[in-house]
């Protein structure tokens, strides 16, 4: 959006020629076409987002946060659209058009950037999230059908022709519904899309469906991105058809189409416009009723319904949101005549406002989510390892790399079932409590928003959590926890420290690929050892999102930690033959890392007849 205005008249469309040779104005009614289609299948990606089984959870607290958040912003909207219709003074538009036009601008919430939001923040499946997931799923509906009715209006000549358009597109929406939808289930069960993803068939289907609905809806008289976006309500969610159909469409929405779209929109703002003190004062004033409006009515009605202050006060911020969809609506009123170019750029500085406010108030209002687990591991004291016998042992892994399953499997194998052998000395049974923690990568694609929306669903239908859970009910381990989150590349450490805190674990185990080498990060215990053994570190071998993820492991400070290095350990097929093909060495220097070692190469041990071998390394004086 703001590379769009730079690209306008307000930033570099000031440079003699620059609009002539870089955006001619043959050219823009096709850079308008492809936007538009763009535009329709973003809308479509919208509707594929919108699942009603968010609202069946607390439906009446949802519904009475929507309505004040959609009431009190529309009365304020209409309030001042007497003022910007003055100061638009523009005849030809009817004021009751834009009324009702500046009362919907004015109570939109972006959910798709809400999601988003609540996404980034770990807000997600909270309580808070889930609430506000909800009201903002029941405004962002009602907005687009009171949308459709103002552009019913403006695209007809008379009160009754609005009436028959308005009418016509809820009766095509009703035909999708309980029509269509129930022939396209048929579709997707004939050909095994809910288990197996969409095929080839029902994506050609599915694309024909969108097009022929946003042709449908712009015929009736209401825009093309209705179409759209019911095309995209109708796709069932079972299986997590509508994840899979947003995967294979999301890249080229994302990244080609909606940029456009957003340069033909900030060619049309000029913030130039903005030149009086009267303008500024109508900025400021629009900002404020915005913000007032959704924060005081969202933040009133869930207090009403029983939440805390600082719980109503968040929900009240993130309806705040106005995001892309804002820009969407107000695209549209500009294209339609309701509004001119200074009331448009107007209400694009509000809609930035409103969007860039939302994540540091939210981060200020309510961080318990966020930081009550790095508050908690900053009171732990440093590492003191004992060894606990037969007693409770909890270890935490990390899997994100398929290439690791067979060697952590054999490792789980090793520390979990134990052999009994007449070689040995003595046999335990400890009772280990393991947890599995799988990280997905949190990237800017939908698709990963609707994924935490349904984590239980996607946890379920993870491989290699299936596999996890498959091999340990046939080894017979009782105490297998597995969990799927999803975070940031940067936070990958973080949240396996953080996860290791609340189960209570002994040991970290993090699988390193064996293709690469261990970096030796200066000033670190593990650097000291190295050299010990005359090993200097070359930090020129080591890329250095390597360095960063071994520094990042190896800062963790409030139980022990080891990189669990790959040479060939999981090709072992026979248990027998596994523990008698190896044995453990530990180099000991000293220190509580060489302590905690020892203690797991005992533990190992204890499980199964191997040697173990702890060699004692002194420095010369």
């Amino acid at each position: 959006v703001i590379a769009g205005i730079v690209l306008g008249p307000s930033v570099m469309g000031r440079i003699p020629g620059f609009k002539d040779a870089i955006f001619p104005t043959a050219s823009l009614p096709f850079i308008n076409l492809i936007a538009t289609i763009g535009l329709v299948f973003f809308l479509f990606q919208v509707g594929l987002e919108v699942d009603l089984r968010v609202v069946r959870r607390d439906w009446r607290k949802s519904i009475a946060i929507s309505f004040a958040g959609m009431a009190l912003p529309f009365g304020l909207g209409i309030a001042v659209s007497v003022g910007l219709y003055k100061l638009q003074d523009d005849p030809s538009v009817p004021f009751s058009s834009f009324l009702l036009f500046l009362g919907v601008a004015m109570s939109i919430t972006a959910f798709p950037v809400l999601a988003r939001i609540l996404a980034e923040l770990k807000l997600l499946r909270t309580k808070v999230g889930a609430i506000t997931m909800a009201s903002g799923l029941i405004n962002d509906c009602t907005a687009w059908v009171l949308l459709a009715l103002v552009v019913a209006l403006l695209n007809s000549s008379g009160g009754i022709e609005a009436l028959w358009v308005f009418l016509t597109a809820v009766g095509y929406s009703l035909f999708l519904i309980f029509c269509v939808r129930p022939l396209y289930r048929m579709l997707c069960v004939k050909t095994g899309s809910f288990q197996n993803g969409p095929s080839p068939f029902l994506m050609t289907v599915t694309l024909l469906i969108v097009l022929v609905s946003a042709f449908v809806t712009d015929i009736i008289g209401v825009h093309a991105i209705f179409g759209g976006f019911l095309a995209g309500v109708i796709v069932p969610h079972e299986g997590d058809l509508a994840i899979k159909i947003t995967e294979k469409i999301e890249d080229i929405i994302n990244i080609v189409f909606l940029p456009l779209y957003f340069t033909l929109s900030g060619l049309k703002t000029q913030i130039g416009l903005l030149d009086t003190g009267v303008v500024w004062g109508y900025v400021i004033l629009v900002i404020f009723l915005a913000c007032f409006g959704k924060i005081v009515g969202c933040t009133a009605a869930a207090k009403l319904c029983g939440m805390t202050t600082r719980e109503s006060f968040t929900i009240g911020f993130l309806m705040n949101c106005k995001g892309l969809v804002e820009l969407i609506v107000l695209n549209i009123g500009h294209d339609a005549g309701v509004l001119n170019d200074q009331v448009f750029v107007i209400m694009v500085v509000m809609a930035l406002v409103t969007t860039f406010m939302t994540t540091p108030v939210v981060l200020w209002l309510y961080p318990d989510e966020r930081f009550t687990n790095s508050k908690a591991s900053s009171v732990i004291p440093t590492m003191v390892y004992e060894d606990t016998g037969n007693e409770h042992y909890c270890l935490v892994t990390m899997l994100n790399r398929v290439d690791a399953v067979p060697s952590m499997i054999a490792l789980l194998r090793l520390l979990t079932n134990p052999v009994q052998d007449e070689k040995a000395k003595y046999q335990m049974n400890p009772k280990i409590d393991i947890h599995v923690l799988r990280l997905l990568e949190l990237t800017q694609r939908a698709s990963d928003v609707m994924k935490i929306r349904d984590l239980r669903e996607t946890e379920r239908q993870d491989t290699i959590l299936s596999v996890l859970r498959a091999f340990g009910s046939l080894i017979g381990v009782d105490d297998l926890h597995t969990r799927l989150d999803f975070c940031p590349l940067t936070g990958y450490i973080k949240a396996v420290s953080d996860y290791s805190v609340r189960s209570g674990a002994d040991m970290i185990v993090l699988p390193w690929p064996p293709t690469r080498q261990i970096p030796l990060i200066e000033g670190t215990q593990t650097q000291s050892q190295m050299e010990t053994f005359g090993v200097t570190a070359d930090r020129q071998k080591y890329p250095m999102a390597d360095v960063e993820y071994a520094s990042s492991a190896f800062s963790i400070s409030h139980t022990a930690l080891g990189l669990f290095i790959d040479r060939g350990f999981g090709d072992y097929q026979d248990t027998r033959s596994l523990f008698e093909a190896f044995q453990i060495v530990v180099p000991f220097v000293g220190g509580p890392d060489d302590r905690a070692a020892v203690l797991f190469a005992l533990r190992l041990q204890s499980v199964y007849p191997v040697n173990v071998t702890v060699v004692r390394l002194e420095t010369e004086p």
